[in-house]
């Protein structure tokens, strides 16, 4: 069993891996919703709702193609076209919203991470990100989801 203080020095070093890794590819204090998200998630506090889920829609172009007209009215003004944070709204915003393109290529852009983003927004963290799951349906939010995945391109 570990010892209390051996808890604390693998946290410590848990939060220092993640802040220099997170500092490295270009994520800092700008996209601290990212950065607040990722450690919760890396962490286990992710909403029992949330935890397990998968996307149910087929990767298709259909449903990539409905969620590239999502991305653009809901998301794009914030995000921008290619959803690096610096979408004219976004480049007002304090802190400014995360770099999908950034976030899709890290291993926690599950599923499971991705649904809880989108369905709960920023609130939590403090940010302007709205909580999508009061105005889109679930499959609204997977075509979301799958959009940001494919790279934004279709």
């Amino acid at each position: 069993m570990l010892s209390l203080r051996t808890f604390y020095l693998f946290l410590l070093l848990f939060l220092i891996i993640t802040s220099t890794a997170c500092t490295h590819i270009g994520i800092n204090e700008s996209n601290s919703l990212f950065i607040n998200r990722y450690t919760e998630y890396m962490l286990g506090n992710i909403p029992e709702q949330y935890a397990d889920i998968k996307n149910p829609l087929p990767v298709s172009k259909e449903n990539i193609s409905e969620g590239k007209n999502l991305y653009q009215t809901q998301c794009m003004m914030c995000h921008g076209v290619l959803g690096e944070g610096n979408g004219p709204i976004g480049e007002l915003l304090v802190p400014q919203p995360a770099n999908l393109t950034l976030t899709r290529r890290l291993p926690i852009a599950t599923d499971a991470f991705l649904f809880w983003t989108l369905s709960e927004g920023g609130q939590l963290f403090n940010t302007a990100m709205p909580a999508f799951g009061e105005r889109l349906s679930d499959k609204e939010i997977w075509q979301l989801s799958l959009y940001i995945n494919s790279g934004f391109t279709i």
